[in-house]
């Protein structure tokens, strides 16, 4: 069987970052490509680029569907996939010539059923601002496997280990996924939809690879889905954090992945408070209260061993712990938080 793989890039309204993601694809020293472009009711133009992509390249398809989300935009592309593999690459990134061909090489070599690596992240003048790079590894095991869908949960109270929980990036057995039917749940309903498919994933797994590979350059922009401002975001990073852990109970994975579970909802926490400078002073305060009073956010942080954080982390834990909504909203509006 040929090792052909298919490449889902879902599309909606990004016209202008639309170009450099297709052209660092096409531009791809690995050939044997399936590019399924996956139009989820764009408005901007990025319909019609899709389209011209399409005339100047047979690898590429172009499905137009109405607007679902990332999600299920996703499953669509599933659906009509013809690779033996699988990687998601969102429509506003862009990846290094030779990222497939390097994820194709180990993946065939080790038999694996998925290779996860690392990323670049950029700002809008494609300036590198971080590179994120792990430890090349083998996975296999329940134990192995388990110790690394834990590492994808966040890191622990002062490590700092973790994997990234996004699908982009990464290269997935095709014939895995149909076996067990694995599809995404929509981010309209779990806010994070990548961490509960790489759980399942990974549960139907035998192995795993981890690689050194950063050249998947995630773009840092301020008006992409996990950015933009969404009135019930806080209750939406409450219901994911409710989710894994009953996933990931302790009697499951142990202690450890429900203490990075905490860290990854604080850390999801203060993204909630960010979005509200987008609100007039007054509008702020009520809003940061509204969260910092949340019971089952208290009872996460009367669990959660602080004082192993590191100071800021720390401080901005005691601050919501003692309801100081003052203090959090002038510090958001210093942009301090």
């Amino acid at each position: 069987m040929k090792n052909t793989v298919s490449i889902i890039i879902p599309v909606y309204n990004v016209k202008n970052y639309l170009k450099k993601c297709v052209n660092s694809v096409i531009k791809q020293t690995y050939k044997d490509l399936d590019i399924i472009l996956v139009d989820d009711g764009s408005t901007d133009g990025s319909s019609q680029l899709c389209d011209k992509f399409k005339e100047n390249d047979n690898r590429i398809r172009v499905i137009h569907k109405n607007n679902e989300g990332l999600g299920l935009a996703r499953n669509t592309g599933l659906l009509h996939a013809k690779g033996k593999y699988v990687s998601f690459i969102d429509s506003d990134d862009y990846v290094g010539t030779t990222f497939i061909e390097n994820l194709v090489k180990k993946i065939v070599k080790f038999s694996a059923d998925a290779c996860i690596a690392g990323y670049s992240k950029v700002d809008d003048n494609y300036k590198i601002l971080y590179s994120e790079i792990y430890d090349d590894c083998v996975v296999s095991g329940d134990i192995g496997l388990k110790g690394l869908l834990i590492r994808m949960l966040g890191n622990l109270p002062s490590g700092n280990d973790s994997i990234k929980m996004s699908v982009w990036g990464n290269l997935y057995s095709m014939e895995l996924i149909k076996e067990n039917k694995l599809k995404f749940v929509s981010e309209r309903k779990i806010i994070s939809e990548d961490i509960i498919w790489n759980n399942d994933f990974i549960t139907c797994a035998k192995r795993v690879l981890v690689d050194h590979n950063d050249d998947y350059f995630y773009l840092s922009n301020n008006n992409s889905l996990s950015t933009s401002y969404k009135k019930d975001r806080f209750q939406k990073c409450l219901e994911l954090y409710l989710i894994l852990k009953h996933l990931c109970s302790e009697e499951l994975l142990g202690k450890e992945a429900i203490l990075r579970i905490q860290k990854q909802f604080f850390i999801n926490v203060r993204t909630c408070i960010r979005q509200e400078r987008t609100k007039t002073l007054k509008k702020q305060f009520a809003g940061i209260k509204d969260i910092v009073n949340n019971r089952k956010l208290q009872v996460v942080i009367k669990e959660y061993p602080i004082d192993a954080l590191p100071y800021k982390q720390r401080l901005f834990i005691k601050l919501i712990k003692f309801k100081n909504s003052y203090c959090l909203t002038l510090l958001n509006i210093g942009r301090i938080v």
